[in-house]
């Protein structure tokens, strides 16, 4: 009896260990997922551009507008700010990168829309700026906002409007992302620069030199993805912008720097392979991460322009 109620102890004692060990990586997994989903994620504080001390540029990209506050499908208030140049020209709507503004990423599509006349919206992407939403969801939600935004420029301006996409960045991910939505097929064109394939590799590319260990960044990724699942209610495995661009026919331009570190060339050439679409595609020379209108803006406006005006007949 004294053998069989020692032993009946041992497994009682293994048992506890083990749910304790259990327990405690239960509470490791939640709270470290709240906390890589929030340092991934959370709104940042924003500091919008102070206009004594700006450019004319900027001055004329910060007030010269008329602003437009939309409803998203998931009831998030969207902001964005229209400069209409003339009736029935091509209607162009910038996506910024994350963490920035319509008015320091937009600047270059500013220059060349109103060299030609084209009217121009700059959207303010979700937990940024003005735009309501507590977290960015990498594209995972704001594909349906990209959507949102055309069809407000299709009730606004008639269903035969010349409407195109261009973005920056995760912008640029973001107008990928939406090529095969339903309701997307009204638009004319996407113009890319510097957009990733998908938000997970993104993430793991951009943490390695913080993290210096490929195990580290894979569970900083899980963790991010789990996160995203419960407070952003969203699940960035499944978020691909080549996939997207498998099942598209919207015509698809890809810009990109081939010294970019941040969404290395590597994926725009993926994303090219993978559009189906009729597509092009420049690799600025020397260009990093959203540099390529600053390396060569001539290039640069005049795939823009090349396109655009390829796509409105």
């Amino acid at each position: 009896d004294f053998c069989l109620s020692r032993g009946l102890g041992d497994v009682y004692k293994r048992q506890i260990i083990y749910s304790v060990i259990i327990f405690a990586g239960v509470i490791f997994f939640f709270v470290g997922s709240r906390y890589a989903f929030q340092k991934a994620c959370k709104r940042r504080a924003s500091h919008p551009a102070n206009l004594e001390t700006a450019d004319d540029e900027q001055n004329s990209l910060s007030t010269k507008n008329e602003k437009i506050i939309i409803t998203a499908s998931d009831g998030v208030r969207l902001v964005g700010y229209f400069y209409e140049r003339k009736k029935n020209a091509p209607i162009v709507i910038f996506f910024h990168g994350l963490w920035s503004t319509g008015f320091v990423n937009g600047k270059p599509i500013y220059r060349i829309t109103e060299k030609h006349n084209w009217n121009l919206l700059l959207a303010t992407l979700r937990a940024h700026g003005e735009s309501g939403g507590e977290y960015s969801t990498f594209g995972a939600l704001e594909k349906y906002d990209c959507r949102d935004w055309v069809s407000w420029a299709r009730k606004r301006f008639g269903t035969e409007s010349l409407i195109f996409l261009i973005g920056i960045s995760m912008g640029g991910a973001i107008a990928m992302l939406s090529s095969n939505l339903e309701g997307m097929e009204c638009v004319r064109g996407i113009i890319d620069e510097g957009g990733y394939t998908s938000p997970l590799e993104m993430i793991e590319i951009n943490s390695r030199d913080k993290l210096q260990s490929k195990f580290l960044v894979r569970i900083f990724s899980e963790l991010v993805n789990v996160g995203a699942r419960i407070w952003g209610r969203c699940n960035l495995r499944g978020v691909d912008a080549c996939k997207a661009l498998m099942n598209t026919k919207i015509p698809v331009l890809i810009i990109h720097g081939d010294k970019d570190t941040q969404a290395p060339v590597a994926m725009a050439y993926r994303l090219n392979n993978s559009c189906k679409s009729e597509k092009q595609m420049l690799i600025i020379r020397g260009a990093g991460h959203t540099d390529c209108y600053k390396i060569d803006p001539l290039r640069y406006e005049n795939a823009v322009y090349e396109f655009i005006k390829n796509h409105i007949t």
